[in-house]
C-alpha cells in the first residue's frame, strides 16, 4: 500500500506548508499576528506541540517572527521564504524525537536492568556523579554517555545503533537542535536527579522499575522542552495582565 504524500510528510512541515498556504493567499497579509497555538491547534487539527515545532521552523526559515510579550507575526521576507520552503525540511522536531526516545530508551532500559553486570552499574553510577557535579557541559557529556551505556548493555546491535542515531538527530536536525537549545538550561538540576532512579532501578536487576524510571524521565524532558518554549506566551499573557492593572489603576488614581 503507498501511503498518500501528505501523511508521509512530517507532522510539522503539514502544518508549516498550510501556514505558508495561507500567506501566499491573503489570509495572513505581511505584519499580521497569526492566531492563538489552541486556536492554530483546533482549526488544523493537530497538537499544541506540533503547531509550535512548526511555528519555530517558520521563523527559521524566516516566514514569521515570534516577538516576545505579542505573539507571532507574518514577516515580509516570509513572503519571498514561501516559495522555495517546498524544497526545504529541516528534519525531526523534538518533540518527535522525545517521543521515539520514550519508547526505545524505556524499553532498552528494562532489557539493561536484567542483564547488567556489576561493573556496567559501577560505570552508570560515576555518570550518574559527574552529572551531579553541577557543571554543565559535564553534565550534558555524561547524560548522553549515560544513556548510550544502557544500550550498550544490552549487547543488542540494533538498539546500540538506534539510540545513538536518536542522540546525534539533536544535533544533526537543524529544527530540533534550535528547539533544545531554548530548553538547555531549563530543569537542569531535576533532570541530572531523573537518572538516579534508572540507576537504582538496574542495579536492583528491576526491569518493570527501569522501564517507568526512564519513561518518567523522557516525559519531563518533554515538560521542561514544552515549558521552555511556551515563554513568549508566559510573557505575553503576563503583559496583558500589566497593562490591565496599570490601566485599572490610571482610572482609579486620585
Amino acid at each position: 500500500m503507498t501511503l498518500d504524500p501528505d501523511k508521509r510528510k512530517r507532522l510539522y512541515r503539514r502544518v508549516a506548508e498550510e501556514i505558508i498556504r495561507d500567506v501566499r493567499g491573503g489570509v495572513y497579509k505581511v505584519g499580521a499576528k497569526l492566531p492563538a497555538e489552541r486556536d492554530l491547534a483546533d482549526s488544523m487539527d493537530a497538537s499544541r506541540t506540533t503547531i509550535r515545532e512548526a511555528i519555530i521552523a517558520l521563523e527559521m526559515l524566516g516566514v514569521v517572527e515570534v516577538r516576545h510579550g505579542a505573539g507571532v507575526f507574518v514577516t515580509g521576507e516570509g513572503i519571498a521564504a514561501t516559495s522555495a520552503y517546498a524544497t526545504q525540511d529541516l528534519n525531526v522536531g523534538a518533540f518527535e524525537l522525545i517521543e521515539a526516545r520514550m519508547v526505545i530508551e524505556s524499553e532498552t532500559a528494562a532489557i539493561a536492568a536484567r542483564v547488567a553486570t556489576d561493573k556496567d552499574v559501577e560505570q552508570l553510577a560515576e555518570l550518574v556523579r559527574v552529572m551531579e557535579t553541577g557543571q554543565p557541559a559535564a553534565i550534558e557529556q555524561a547524560d548522553r554517555e549515560f544513556h548510550l551505556l544502557i544500550a550498550r548493555i544490552t549487547e543488542n546491535g540494533a538498539l546500540i545503533d538506534t539510540v545513538r542515531n536518536l542522540w546525534n538527530l539533536r544535533a544533526a536536525s537543524p529544527l530540533a537542535s534550535a528547539i533544545i537549545s531554548r530548553a538547555h538550561d531549563s530543569g537542569l538540576e531535576a533532570r541530572t536527579r531523573e537518572h538516579r532512579p534508572i540507576l537504582d532501578a538496574i542495579r536492583a536487576r528491576d526491569p518493570a522499575a527501569a522501564r517507568n524510571a526512564m519513561r518518567e524521565h523522557m516525559q519531563c524532558v518533554r515538560d521542561y522542552v514544552l515549558e521552555a518554549t511556551e515563554m513568549a506566551e508566559i510573557e505575553s499573557l503576563r503583559n496583558q495582565l500589566r497593562s490591565q492593572r496599570d490601566a485599572w489603576a490610571s482610572r482609579t488614581a486620585p
